[in-house]
């Protein structure tokens, strides 16, 4: 799913729609530029974490990072830090826990200001009090206006978070949705 509205690959039927236009009417670029992808297992290099949130925008100031940073509920924890953003991550973030690598990966989104974050399995991992905490920065994102798209496995979380569901099996949509209404249909 997320490859097909990344235009990693073109659809076989139908068309992929988003504010009323097709992503095949505009260039890859063009389409990317708006869309953050947060993976399921975080890629961070090892370099500072203000090179780490930085890195997607060419010349990213200071106080970009820091605002992302705070948006992402990182901030706090970083300025504990002794050098502070110019702390190492260490080879792939091993410094760092889930939870942390997953903020500065969102802050590293955010830093871009894109119109839609895709999350790929988001809580993977955490343990429940960092998956919680991780669900209410996703839903404060969304109330800012970004769009997020979920991928996840748990249905709770889909619930608490998503506005619609679509339940695939296989490449197909077997069911879409409100929570409400796929929850009763599940019972």
């Amino acid at each position: 799913l997320i490859s097909l509205l990344l235009k990693n690959f073109k659809a076989t039927n139908g068309d992929i729609i988003i504010d009323n236009q097709s992503i095949y009417d505009v260039s890859s670029d063009s389409l990317r530029s708006q869309i953050s992808l947060i993976p399921q297992d975080i890629l961070l290099f090892h370099r500072s974490i203000a090179e780490n949130i930085g890195y997607a925008v060419e010349h990213a100031t200071q106080t970009e990072i820091e605002n992302a940073s705070i948006a992402a509920n990182i901030h706090k924890f970083i300025e504990t830090l002794p050098e502070k953003y110019d702390t190492l991550v260490g080879e792939r973030g091993v410094k760092l826990s889930g939870g942390q690598r997953q903020r500065f990966s969102i802050a590293t989104s955010l830093v871009n200001k894109p119109k839609v974050i895709f999350l790929d399995e988001p809580t993977t991992g955490l343990d429940p009090q960092a998956r919680r905490s991780l669900w209410e920065l996703i839903r404060t994102i969304q109330q800012q206006g970004t769009t997020i798209v979920l991928t996840t496995h748990y249905m709770d979380e889909a619930e608490y978070l998503c506005d619609r569901i679509a339940i695939m099996d296989k490449g197909k949509i077997i069911a879409l949705g409100t929570p409400d209404l796929l929850i009763d249909q599940l019972l």
